[in-house]
C-alpha cells in the first residue's frame, strides 16, 4: 500500500514541498522567438522584440487576436522590458535577434486579464487535402502538391500547432479511401488519423474553377467534435486561413484553460484512484509536472490507494482535465463537480 509506505518513509515537509518544477529548456523555447533584423541598433532590436513578443502571443493564445487586447498592446509596446535575455545570430541569409520572454511574467499577465491560456504540449492535426480535378479525385500529395501544402506549414507552426501529412501508402488507401474522405467518412477519417499518433484531423476538399478561383469546403474532425467552413477564395492563402482558423479555433476550445489569480482561486479536489504502489506514486506524481507552471498544486492526503491533489489557479475540474497529458495512463472517471474532478491510474 503506498500509504503505508509513504508514512513509513516520507515526512511532511516532503508532502509540502509536492509543488511540482517545470522544464525550463522546453519552456523557454515555447516562448521564444527570433526576428530579422537591419542592423543591430537599439531602435531595430526593439522593434524586431515588438515582432516576437506579438508571434509569441499569439503562439501561446493560439489567438490571432490577442493582441488586440488593451493590455496585451501595451505589453507589445514594451517588449524589451520582459525579455529573459536576447542574442544576435548571423548566418548567410542575414542577422537575426533571437528573443526569449520571462515565462512566469507571460503566465501572469495572462493570469491578470483572465484570457484563455493554451500549454505548450499540443496535440498535431493531420491534413487530408482532396484535390478535384476534371475526370478525377486524389489526395494532394507532398511529393507531387508542394507548393500547396507547405503552404499551410508555418501558419500553423505561428498558431502553436504540428501540422502532419499522410503517407498516403497502400494502408492510407485501405483505412481512408478518397471517396471515404471526400464524403467526410468521420468513422474512417479518425482511424485513419490514428496512424499517425493522432486524433484531430483537417480534411479539404480542393476544386479550382475556371477563372483560377479555389472553392475549398473544410472539415475539422477530432475526439469529440466536427466542424465544417466553406468558401471561394483568390489566394492559396486565404483558402488554407480559413481551415487552419478552423482546426485551432476549435482545437484551442477544447484545451485552453483560464488561469485564476491565486488570491481570488478556490481549491479544486484532484482524486486519483489505483495508486497501488510506490511506483505508481512516483509515475502519477512525474505526470503532473509540467502543471506546476500553471498552478498550485500539492498533496493533500494519501490513503487506500488513493492520492487526494489540491489544485488552485484554473476555474474549474473541467479545466484540470484539460491540463491532463493525453495517453498518460491516467484517465478521467468522473467530473463531479466544479470543484471535485475523479481521476483513475492505469486499470484504475
Amino acid at each position: 500500500m503506498v500509504a503505508k509506505f509513504l508514512k513509513h518513509c516520507c515526512s511532511s515537509v516532503v508532502l509540502l514541498s509536492m509543488l511540482l518544477s517545470f522544464d525550463h529548456a522546453v519552456a523557454n523555447q515555447f516562448f521564444a522567438e527570433s526576428v530579422p533584423v537591419d542592423d543591430r541598433s537599439q531602435s531595430s532590436l526593439d522593434q524586431a522584440a515588438e515582432i516576437a513578443m506579438t508571434r509569441m502571443l499569439i503562439r501561446v493564445s493560439g489567438d490571432e487576436t490577442v493582441v488586440e487586447r488593451p493590455a496585451f498592446s501595451a505589453a507589445v509596446n514594451e517588449a524589451t522590458r520582459h525579455l529573459s535575455l536576447y542574442s544576435y545570430r548571423d548566418s548567410d541569409a542575414g542577422t537575426e535577434a533571437y528573443f526569449e520572454f520571462d515565462d512566469l511574467w507571460v503566465r501572469s499577465l495572462f493570469r491578470e486579464e483572465g484570457v484563455p491560456y493554451w500549454d505548450e504540449r499540443r496535440p498535431p492535426v493531420v491534413v487530408w487535402l482532396v484535390i478535384d480535378e476534371p475526370f478525377s479525385r486524389r489526395f494532394a500529395a507532398r511529393s507531387d502538391d508542394p507548393d500547396v501544402l507547405t503552404q499551410s506549414i508555418v501558419p500553423f507552426a505561428d498558431r502553436g500547432v504540428t501540422v502532419r501529412f499522410p503517407l498516403l501508402d497502400l494502408e492510407d488507401a485501405a483505412a481512408l479511401p478518397i471517396d471515404a474522405a471526400w464524403l467526410r467518412d468521420t468513422n474512417r477519417i479518425r482511424l485513419a488519423t490514428a496512424r499517425y499518433n493522432a486524433e484531430h484531423a483537417l480534411v479539404g476538399r480542393w476544386i479550382v474553377l475556371s477563372d483560377g478561383s479555389k472553392l475549398v469546403d473544410w472539415t475539422y474532425v477530432g475526439p469529440s467534435s466536427i466542424d465544417n467552413r466553406q468558401l471561394r477564395a483568390d489566394s492559396d492563402d486565404r483558402s488554407w486561413q480559413v481551415g487552419i482558423d478552423l482546426a485551432v479555433d476549435t482545437m484551442r476550445d477544447q484545451y485552453a484553460v483560464t488561469l485564476q489569480r491565486f488570491t481570488d482561486a478556490f481549491a479544486i479536489k484532484v482524486s486519483v484512484a489505483g495508486v497501488s504502489d510506490y511506483a505508481d506514486y512516483r509515475a502519477v506524481s512525474s505526470l503532473f509536472d509540467d502543471l506546476g507552471a500553471l498552478v498550485d498544486l500539492r498533496v493533500d492526503s494519501v490513503a487506500d490507494n488513493r492520492l487526494i491533489y489540491r489544485v488552485l489557479g484554473v476555474s474549474s475540474a473541467e479545466e484540470v482535465a484539460r491540463l491532463i497529458p493525453e495517453r498518460s495512463g491516467l484517465r478521467i472517471d468522473t467530473i463531479v463537480s466544479r470543484d471535485q474532478l475523479n481521476l483513475l491510474w492505469g486499470d484504475g
